[in-house]
């Protein structure tokens, strides 16, 4: 999580992803770190022990969230 801030701090685009159970430590260590408006990606917890097939269907559902939360123009 603090790496995200050191990359937010060079002005660089960076999203934190992480799973529910980290959400709130996530947005703590942010602010802690002078970045309270850090854009995070929340996914669902738990991810281990996941099939492939309900790994793939995730990452086919958060990819549009995660295009939102960068900005990225589709």
């Amino acid at each position: 999580m603090r790496d995200t801030a050191v990359v937010e701090d060079k002005q660089k685009p960076v999203v934190l992803a992480v799973t529910q159970q980290f959400s709130d430590l996530g947005t703590r260590v942010a602010e802690v770190e002078g970045h309270s408006n850090m854009r995070q990606l929340v996914f669902p917890y738990p991810l281990e022990g996941l099939s492939e097939d309900e790994v793939r269907r995730l990452a086919r559902e958060y990819f549009p969230r995660f295009m939102d939360v960068i900005g990225a123009v589709r």
